[in-house]
């Protein structure tokens, strides 16, 4: 009996609990059954029932809307949680605390990458950004690298087209020594030649395990030249052999003078950290560094509508491969920034997964490939390339496998999709958005990238709200205006012949 007492009690409670949601939410009534949930007395077993077969299906609703409330909630939270400044030197500087360990993740952005070179030092972003491990007069050496692992941190770099990264991660004990090595070497890195010689070796050796030994990544580096025929997007990040012979110390050293400037760079930093005392301590190591004039930055826009381009390479492959990429606009580039949320959506419409459509259609149900994928980088400095890459399956040819992937893309302009599928496809995407943020290293990474690609990181919390007004009318907008054969290139390549 006491056991059913306390049942009767919970019982009782929620019923009051949704008695009052439904009053002030009616349009929920047709849930509420109130002949069973009136009941007072009730066995144990029937009220599990009841909680299972009744109140279960309200239950999720609830669970559901308060899951919204509180992921808004935590946007705002994180809102409220960001600062931002510029020192007087230029350096932009981010704060966005994060309280849930004791850990400070800090990233330093410069404005350069592979986009920004021309004629023959091709890689030479890359290059220095090995040279950065390479030591001041304060930290010689190999010491940068010693210290991370004595005091438990980790270190790493990135160059990409439109940036160079460099990142530490310690415990929130040793915040203030990461700011220390890390404005140190934007201003005293030691450049000395018999550091570079041996480094470019490695740069060298680097280029040849995942370029020129990947007959793949061989035929998709030419491949950029035509799917970017005028932007300095087409250029290796690591750059081609023959320019990594070009460089030498002096051009690396030129480099660094023209681009390693406070004034050039974003400082972002996520962690355990009261935003006033980081930034006292961003003042006291980088405040004194002089801000520097840097040249002007190569275009990066495409021409648009440029005609039907087509390569065929034959390599050192086991089986067919299929490439395809329209030029298309980024957030930074678009006149309507809604077509660049549009873009990100059909992307995960056509690839995220074995439901989508690509996936199902073209791999599991007609089994024309074996494999596909589509990409798409909205957050762009400038203008974007929309591919899709396939595995034709055994005795389908590569025209065929296009020609059954265009149709695809083609339904997506004719044939309008219901809403439900567009909301089911953008709350995966954001889903995984919101999860891939929920690290420090990833909101460092997002706020950084979209600095540095001329957009503001206060877009990282409106992000959801953006791709959850993606509209069927903007699906098929945007697929009429982009995939059109005048901005596709394709490549086809193929298994070389054996001689008989």
């Amino acid at each position: 009996m006491q056991m059913l007492d306390k049942h009767t009690k919970k019982l009782q409670l929620l019923v009051a609990f949704i008695s009052a949601f439904i009053k002030n939410n009616p349009k929920y009534k047709c849930l509420f059954l109130g002949d069973l949930v009136s009941a007072t007395f009730l066995t144990v077993s029937s009220f599990s029932r009841m909680i299972k077969q009744t109140l279960y299906p309200l239950g999720v609703l609830l669970l559901g809307l308060s899951i919204n409330q509180a992921q808004a909630q935590t946007r705002s939270e994180l809102s409220r949680t960001t600062f931002e400044t510029t020192l007087s030197n230029g350096l932009k500087v981010i704060i966005r605390e994060d309280h849930r360990a004791p850990m400070v993740m800090t990233q330093i952005w410069y404005k350069v990458g592979s986009s920004d070179e021309s004629g023959n030092i091709l890689g030479v972003s890359h290059a220095l950004e090995h040279m950065m491990f390479k030591g001041t007069h304060k930290v010689p050496n190999d010491e940068f690298t010693r210290l991370s692992r004595i005091y438990g941190g980790s270190i790493n770099a990135a160059t990409f087209t439109n940036y160079t990264n460099y990142y530490q991660l310690y415990p929130k004990a040793y915040f203030p020594m990461a700011l220390e090595l890390e404005s140190d070497r934007m201003s005293n890195l030691l450049l000395r030649q018999q550091d570079f010689e041996p480094e470019i070796k490695v740069v060298m050796e680097e280029r040849r395990q995942r370029t020129d030994d990947n007959p793949r990544a061989q035929a998709f580096e030419r491949f950029k030249w035509i799917s970017y025929p005028t932007s300095h997007y087409r250029q290796p990040v690591i750059g081609h052999m023959k320019t990594l012979n070009n460089i030498q110390l002096n051009d690396i050293k030129k480099w660094y003078r023209d681009w390693y400037s406070p004034n050039n760079a974003i400082l972002v930093i996520v962690g355990n950290v009261e935003s006033e005392a980081a930034l006292a301590q961003v003042q006291k190591y980088f405040g004194d560094i002089p801000a520097r004039p840097t040249p002007p930055r190569n275009d990066v826009l495409e021409f648009e509508r440029l005609g039907y381009r087509h390569m065929e390479i034959n390599s050192n492959v086991q089986v067919p491969n299929l490439y395809m990429t329209w030029n298309v606009k980024s957030l930074g580039t678009a006149k309507n920034p809604q077509d660049a949320y549009a873009l990100t959506i059909i992307r995960s419409l056509l690839d995220s997964g074995i439901s989508s459509r690509l996936q199902d259609r073209l791999v599991r149900d007609r089994k024309i490939l074996t494999s596909v994928s589509a990409s798409y980088d909205p957050y762009n400095r400038g203008d974007s390339l929309f591919g899709i890459s396939a595995l034709p399956a055994p005795g389908v040819s590569l025209q065929e496998a296009q020609q059954a992937i265009q149709d695809e893309v083609d339904l997506l302009k004719t044939t309008a999709m219901t809403q439900q599928e567009v909301d089911r496809i953008s709350t995966r995407f954001i889903s995984s958005l919101i999860y891939s943020q929920d690290d420090i290293a990833g909101q460092a990474k997002m706020i950084g990238n979209l600095e540095v690609n001329g957009l503001s990181y206060r877009l990282m919390d409106e992000l959801p709200k953006h791709f959850e007004s993606v509209s069927v009318q903007d699906i098929q907008r945007v697929a009429n205006a982009y995939f059109v054969r005048d901005n596709l290139s394709t490549l086809y390549l193929s298994p070389e012949q054996k001689a008989q």
